[in-house]
């Protein structure tokens, strides 16, 4: 298992997120995220918003370095 930071992932807190592969921190970082913003946290959104408004190269981009985050993390 790895733990990564919702900052890790483009987020603004420090909010552990931790799972066994990369698409299972994906998932537990939206639901986090989602879970802010129910909150009323406009920090999560204005995250959620720079990622919609990217381009698709733009997002691409940020997606690979949240995965060699991910990799480069050490096992918890």
């Amino acid at each position: 298992m790895k733990i990564l930071s919702c900052r890790d992932l483009g987020g603004p807190c420090d909010a552990p997120i931790e799972g066994e592969s990369f698409e299972e921190v994906g998932g537990r970082s939206r639901e986090h995220v989602m879970e802010q913003i129910g909150l009323g946290d406009s920090a999560h959104q204005e995250a959620v918003d720079r990622m919609m408004n990217a381009s698709p190269t733009e997002q691409a981009s940020m997606m690979a370095e949240y995965e060699r985050r991910f990799a480069e993390a050490p096992e918890a």
